[in-house]
């Protein structure tokens, strides 16, 4: 007679991006064994397949969940949510004063304070002239190896390529799925410095994983401030 499998706890959390209920497990000793191994290799292509496979098993609920469809950041939070209700709700850090790096202290943070930091000024609908619109879609899982490079006008126009959703130009209506990356960035090299720098407010404004954390050194009497951004920075 084979064995009955383990019933996991299951819990809730809203995603970021759009507001939306999801429900989800912790991850089971496999998926942990997944993620080790993943994180041994120090491959980032292999973390990021790692987290993606684990996270679509957890999540338990809706039943159409896709995980290559989510915001990284959104994929960060749940998968921070998941890790606490497996290993622990405290994370052990060593942080370091970036004013005095002879200076680390260990501090234990708690999970459910890391939030996703929204800007009000943030929006995802682009109007850079009167008959010009650009809807955009947040970077996903496909990122998450190579990151969201924007340092450069070469880097950040494949970037925002890639990042199209839609284009409304004189009330036509272009599909992300219709264009190809070399027909958007062909297009977005003829629009003014102007326009551009406004399709770049996305991308500095949008929503991020991030928490800061007060300390005092106690070498010197003085606080520091350490900002942790993205999931690495909580491992």
């Amino acid at each position: 007679m084979p064995l009955p499998k383990p019933t996991r706890p299951e819990y809730s959390a809203t995603i970021p991006s759009s507001g939306k209920r999801v429900k989800y497990q912790p991850f089971s000793v496999k998926e942990e064994k997944v993620l080790i191994l993943a994180a041994e290799s120090q491959e980032l292509d292999e973390v990021s397949n790692a987290i993606g496979n684990v996270l679509s098993r957890c999540v338990t609920s809706p039943s159409d969940f896709d995980v290559n469809k989510l915001a990284l950041f959104d994929i960060e939070f749940l998968f921070l949510r998941a890790r606490a209700k497996s290993v622990g709700e405290t994370i052990k850090l060593r942080i370091t004063d970036p004013n005095d790096e002879s200076y680390t202290v260990s501090h234990e943070l708690k999970i459910d304070s890391v939030k996703v930091v929204k800007n009000d000024d943030h929006t995802d609908l682009i109007k850079i002239s009167d008959d010009i619109s650009i809807k955009m879609r947040y970077p996903g899982l496909e990122f998450f190896a190579e990151g969201v490079k924007i340092d450069t006008i070469q880097e950040s126009t494949e970037t925002v390529a890639r990042c199209v959703s839609q284009l409304v130009i004189d009330e036509e209506v272009y599909n992300r799925e219709d264009l190809t990356d070399k027909e958007i960035e062909e297009w977005l090299d003829e629009l003014s410095s102007g326009q551009y720098a406004k399709i770049m407010e996305f991308f500095t404004t949008m929503p991020k994983l991030r928490h800061e954390i007060t300390l005092k050194n106690r070498n010197t009497g003085e606080d520091f401030t350490t900002v942790l951004e993205g999931l690495a920075d909580f491992f």
